[in-house]
């Protein structure tokens, strides 16, 4: 259920307002209760002391039928006094003089009766079960000495009575007047906050229509006025600024225009660097062959120069004649010749980048990204970056790492479909003594039967004729020459992952 700002406002103003209310309420009658208990209890004292003093002489208060009429009187007119003793003090102690219930006395205590005689008035509220009474004691004085003492009990049960109907109708007359004031200021915010609330939704329902001269007709004083002013300067300047964005687009579109064309250019620049690249993993491969292939024949030659030379030596005089020295002589050159071809060879295969240097990875992949964004462009696939900052430098060679970096973004386009992604993100995990390079794509995924040898040369999981196998291998053999791991997670409906780590460089001495 949706609730409106009138709502919301009426809703608050109702919670202060009953909270308020009937708080102050509820300190009324806290307050009014203690007010109320209080005269009660100077009234009862009042009335001991009255009745104490209509007692004039000694000749009265000793006669026990003169001060029974009394009582009976004064509990006919007095319906709060629902008991009444007279107390006579003697030489032999206390004795009751006349009493409302001759069976029944007040409990007043002993240290009551020796406080009464003494001058003092004695009064406690008692409350029982359903019943709440004054208990007060007031000294006869005859003759200048205090005589005896009148003990009432004063009920409470009218006043509790007519408190509790006060009470009921406060707390009635109360919440109508929360009821009225709610409705009164219901109607106060919808004048002053709901309708020129609609007038501002009517007016923003306009212009999401279309209606580009909207304007809010409020014309007061307060803040509502101030916010339609400010309102409708700010639909004038959007209307400004709509134009001057036309024209700027025009501008934009005719230097998109020419950007499109330096893409172009740089596109073919890529895809001549591109073919380059797979140049140079073909002869790369060839030379690791050369290589191997050289290893391999260079042995034996260099046994059968040996051999050779012992069956020279080995031979007896006789049995070398001009003819046989003459081939002998021919074999050893051509023996010598091809191990000289083998080790000049092995030489030109083997790779002398020089002294390795601290390279910046970041940099490397923010100037590889340059080279690749315009085929990622072309290809319709979106190129996400998240660089870590301040990352740590690697030590090897940045022609060979760009190598790695080039090889991991152009087979991830590669793979990844149009309107797919690819992301590359570097950073510095665990405690930053390593830094790391991951390149995800949306493509098809590898197959995790074929997981294993995506790092095999002459292994490929593109179609034939787009790529020779050699990438990733040659990739393989830069980072474990850099002291790196690389590995592949894949999903085949998902993508996969290619995470590089490279130990960091040491610092510098």
């Amino acid at each position: 259920m949706r609730i409106g700002v009138r709502q919301k406002l009426v809703l608050v103003s109702l919670v202060v307002l009953v909270g308020v209310s009937f708080g102050f309420t509820a300190l009324n009658f806290w307050l009014s209760r203690g007010w109320i208990e209080e005269d009660l209890k100077e009234r009862a004292i009042t009335f001991a002391r009255e009745v104490a003093a209509t007692i004039g002489d000694r000749r009265e208060f000793e006669s026990s039928d003169l001060l029974q009429g009394q009582i009976h009187e004064i509990l006919t007119i007095r319906r709060s006094v629902t008991q009444l003793d007279v107390l006579a003090f003697g030489a032999d102690g206390t004795r009751v003089a006349a009493a409302s219930q001759p069976d029944r006395r007040l409990p007043f205590t002993r240290k009551d009766v020796e406080q009464a005689r003494q001058g003092q008035v004695i009064s406690r509220l008692v409350e029982g079960e359903g019943d709440r009474y004054w208990e007060v004691m007031a000294p006869i004085t005859l003759g200048g000495a205090v005589a005896g003492a009148v003990a009432a009990k004063f009920s409470l049960e009218r006043a509790d009575h007519l408190g509790a109907r006060t009470r009921r109708w406060t707390l009635l007359l109360t919440a109508a007047s929360v009821v009225v004031m709610g409705l009164l200021m219901s109607l106060a915010v919808y004048q002053v906050v709901d309708r020129p609330i609609r007038t501002f939704l009517e007016a923003i329902s306009a212009l999401r229509g279309g209606a580009a001269d909207t304007r809010v007709p409020l014309d007061t004083t307060d803040e509502f006025g101030t916010l339609a002013r400010q309102f409708n300067e700010m639909i004038a300047r959007i209307g400004q600024f709509s134009e001057e964005l036309q024209s700027r687009v025009k501008e934009a579109t005719a230097e998109v225009d020419q950007r499109y064309q330096e893409v172009q250019r740089l596109n073919r620049l890529l895809f001549e660097m591109q073919r380059r690249l797979g140049h140079a993993e073909r002869l790369a491969v060839s030379g690791r062959i050369m290589a191997e292939v050289a290893h391999e024949v260079g042995t034996p030659l260099h046994s059968v120069a040996g051999h050779l030379e012992l069956l020279r030596q080995e031979l007896p005089s006789d049995l070398l004649t001009l003819d046989t020295r003459r081939r002998l002589a021919v074999i050893e050159t051509q023996v010598a010749r091809v191990a000289e071809i083998i080790t000049q060879l092995l030489d030109l295969t083997r790779r002398s980048p020089g002294e390795p240097t601290r390279v910046d990875l970041g940099r490397l992949v923010r100037e590889t990204i340059e080279l690749v964004g315009p085929s990622m462009a072309a290809a319709d696939v979106t190129l996400h970056v998240t660089m870590e900052p301040d990352l740590p430098p690697v030590r090897g060679y940045a022609t060979q790492l760009e190598q790695v970096i080039l090889n991991l973004l152009t087979n991830a386009m590669d793979a990844t479909p149009h309107g797919g992604r690819v992301e590359i993100a570097t950073r510095a995990p665990g405690d930053r003594d390593q830094v790391a390079m991951e390149v995800r794509d949306t493509g098809r995924g590898i197959p995790a039967a074929l997981r294993t040898r995506i790092f095999e040369p002459f292994f490929s999981t593109k179609e034939a004729g787009r790529g020779t196998g050699l990438g990733l291998f040659i990739s393989a053999q830069i980072v474990r020459e850099h002291g790196g791991t690389i590995d592949v997670a894949s999903d085949e409906e998902g993508g996969s992952v290619f995470r590089v780590v490279f130990p960091i460089a040491e610092p510098a001495t």
